[in-house]
């Protein structure tokens, strides 16, 4: 068994690491009233399986589950030898993130075999622990972000591939709006057509994605072209950054960038500006 407890630090910080170890030949374990701190459990090699309210999950290799403080549970070998990897976890924040990220009192993880950042990022944690080198509990914390990030995209929490797949998808989509995202004539058919998908299929992928629809995500990318313009092109005038980042009119500009950032492109470039004295008038 390999095991750290990091010294407890004197403030509470966003995410807490309070344990994290490897337990080679994971022995049954009944919580009944679960354990005081978030609980990641995962498969290193072997099986197993764990319960919580008559329901069951089976744990092979490349699979893991987050437990919220508190909830009751049972876990126990599928195999001759189970070997499992923990984290327990506490922090300011540490509710916040994990509803954040989409997950309940318990979430069952899985994730494909051949590069494996979730085990590695674990072993790393559990390394850099045992060498005593973070008293402040700082660098674990960002440690502990990454982790559940790399849950987040690298992981699926049901039928779905992990986000990072489902990017794949839409990559070449998303290189080829970054280097044509000036040309006003670029619609849904054209970007459906980079995928050869239809559009209400592109559409579908952007809301899973991304949280809105593929020609809104274009839209905010000029306005973040034009965000990057507005201070460091003084010279130019708005009407020409308009145009330059796709949009056919100055009016249109204008009115979706008020419409999105809450300012117009003029007050934006004051306020970010190097010489916020500047003003420059649509052509």
């Amino acid at each position: 068994m390999r095991r750290a407890v990091p010294a407890t630090p004197s403030e509470l910080l966003p995410l807490q690491l309070e344990t994290i170890g490897i337990q080679y030949d994971q022995e049954p374990m009944t919580r009944p009233h679960g354990y005081p701190y978030y609980h990641w459990l995962q498969t290193l090699a072997g099986e197993g399986e764990l319960s919580m309210n008559g329901r069951t999950w089976n744990m092979p290799e490349r699979s893991g589950i987050l437990l919220a403080p508190g909830t009751p549970h049972h876990y126990k070998p599928r195999s001759d030898s189970w070997q499992t990897g923990y984290i327990t976890f506490h922090g300011s924040t540490a509710g916040n993130i994990v509803q954040s990220l989409g997950w309940s009192i318990i979430e069952h993880f899985q994730w494909g075999a051949g590069h494996d950042p979730i085990t590695g990022q674990m072993k790393s944690l559990l390394a850099f622990a045992e060498s005593g080198g973070d008293p402040s509990g700082w660098r674990y914390s960002a440690d502990l972000y990454r982790f559940l990030t790399l849950l987040r995209t690298e992981a699926r929490t049901d039928k779905r591939p992990p986000i990072s797949k489902r990017l794949n998808r839409v990559q070449d989509l998303l290189h080829w709006l970054e280097q044509e995202y000036a040309n006003p004539e670029i619609g849904l058919a054209e970007m459906a057509a980079q995928l050869g998908i239809g559009k209400r299929q592109l559409n579908e992928r952007f809301r899973d994605l991304f949280g809105q629809t593929a020609y809104a995500y274009l839209i905010q990318l000029r306005l973040r072209k034009a965000k990057e313009w507005l201070p460091s092109r003084p010279d130019w005038t708005v009407r020409r950054i308009g145009e330059a980042v796709g949009f056919r009119d100055a009016s249109h500009f204008v009115a979706t960038f008020r419409q999105k950032e809450g300012m117009t492109p003029e007050t934006y470039r004051k306020l970010y500006a190097e010489k916020p004295g500047e003003s420059r008038a649509l052509d």
